[in-house]
């Protein structure tokens, strides 16, 4: 019985991982490259450690806000590219958002990304 919920949980996944458009299954990727160390599966983080991403949703709805989450060191230098790191930030703002709230933001583009990580003189450029 087991090894039959496990078959049925597997298939599940496979076909959720499917039914994903290919930049959201990068953006999950790249989520999981960068970021899960710290901030964990569920994005909770760790009290007094690492934030949660369950406010980066509101964080997107300010051009502060925007500057800020861009300033933070992990985003910043994250070693993908600006297209890359737009994309996983929209991710992670829908992903962990409180629940039942509706995020207001505009998705950052490539362009903001990297105007906003060069302000703050990433070393990481890629493309």
């Amino acid at each position: 019985m087991r090894a039959s919920a496990a078959c049925v949980l597997g298939l599940a996944l496979a076909l959720a991982l499917v039914g994903e458009a290919p930049a959201q299954r990068l953006a999950a990727s790249d989520y999981a490259l960068q970021c899960r160390g710290c901030h964990g599966a569920d994005g909770a983080g760790v009290a007094g450690r690492v934030p949660s991403l369950r406010g980066v949703a509101a964080l997107l709805e300010t051009s502060a806000g925007r500057a800020r989450l861009l300033a933070v060191p992990g985003v910043r230098q994250a070693s993908v590219s600006d297209e890359r790191l737009a994309t996983l930030l929209a991710w992670v703002a829908l992903r962990f958002a409180p629940s039942g709230a509706a995020p207001a933001f505009a998705p950052l583009g490539p362009e903001e990304v990297g105007r906003l990580r060069a302000q703050r003189g990433s070393s990481q450029r890629l493309r």
